[in-house]
């Protein structure tokens, strides 16, 4: 089974400060990441708030296959372990796996200085065929982070791949395949600055102009390692 890379979501109530290690729920989240990363088949997890959206709390959690984490779901472990999480969240996870090129993304996430991660999302109609996804990866998104590698400063790398499930549309109108990208940045201003450039206004058709195109959204995530202790 290939690797996959859960997204995870959650809304975290007003207060709580994951980052504050210091802290009775600093010392708890550490605690969840613990129990999450002793799961068999449990690669490595990744976090950050969103820059955009700071009470959202993005996790990046590389599993050897979707299966060993439907086997975390099912486990005993599982419904105590979303309970407490709970406690600390506005409403339920959402959540999703992406099987990523290159896995696990971690070149898109960290790197050995400051990184800000780009996270595109790209929606599609749900039978958008084999062909037109094979085209959009190696032909549209090809052409674009070629042309962001090679033009923009402070650009770091790059993780691309289609959603497992289908998604809702942000707007709740329907279903969509669903296409996610990880651009990893110097810092969120580095990225700002590329969208000023000759370059991008050149190469955004590439993602703007792709064939049966639904909508898309754009945050950014600066993101960290979670380290089991």
């Amino acid at each position: 089974m290939a690797p996959a890379t859960e997204i995870c979501f959650l809304p975290l109530k007003e207060g709580t400060n994951p980052e504050d290690t210091t802290g009775a729920v600093g010392q708890k989240f550490k605690e969840f990441f613990n129990t999450i990363l002793a799961q068999d088949g449990c690669q490595r997890l990744y976090w950050g708030r969103q820059v955009e959206h700071p009470s959202i709390c993005t996790l990046f959690i590389d599993w050897e296959s979707v299966g060993h984490h439907e086997k975390f779901i099912a486990s005993a472990t599982y419904k105590p372990f979303t309970e407490e999480l709970g406690t600390y969240l506005t409403g339920p996870p959402r959540l999703y796996h992406v099987h990523f090129d290159p896995h696990p993304p971690a070149v898109a996430l960290v790197d050995d200085g400051p990184i800000a991660t780009e996270f595109i999302t790209v929606y599609f109609p749900p039978d958008y065929s084999a062909e037109d996804e094979k085209t959009f990866r190696e032909v549209n998104m090809k052409n674009l982070l070629a042309a962001v590698a090679e033009n923009a400063k402070g650009f770091k790398d790059s993780a691309s791949g289609w959603v497992v499930e289908e998604l809702d549309l942000p707007d709740g109108s329907g279903k969509a395949k669903v296409f996610v990208a990880l651009a990893g940045w110097e810092s969120v201003q580095a990225h700002l600055n590329f969208r000023e450039t000759q370059s991008f206004k050149d190469n955004i058709h590439w993602l703007r102009g792709a064939k049966d195109l639904k909508t898309l959204a754009v945050f950014h995530v600066p993101a960290q390692e979670a380290h089991k202790s």
